[in-house]
């Protein structure tokens, strides 16, 4: 299966250090291998990306030193169980 966002984290990493310089903090619309923007907030980002792209995939990413990982563990959500309880 094709890694969804590939080519798009792909394109951020290699931008990396550029976005560091001019846009650390912010957050960076990318679609493909293009650099689309860069929004104080995200929910501004994802405005963007949907008016622009509808509904196909677009990476938003925080522009920060180290990596951010948001993640949602599917048990937190109660979509699957402790085999515990």
């Amino acid at each position: 299966m094709k890694q969804l966002l590939k080519k798009e984290l792909h394109f951020f990493e290699k931008h990396k250090e550029k976005y560091l310089k001019h846009y650390k903090g912010q957050f960076v619309l990318i679609k493909d291998t293009k650099f689309i923007g860069a929004f104080t907030t995200e929910e501004e980002a994802y405005k963007a990306g949907v008016e622009s792209f509808g509904n196909t995939p677009f990476l938003i990413k925080k522009v920060v030193k180290g990596e951010s990982v948001n993640a949602i563990p599917a048990l937190t959500l109660g979509l699957i169980r402790n085999a515990g309880s």
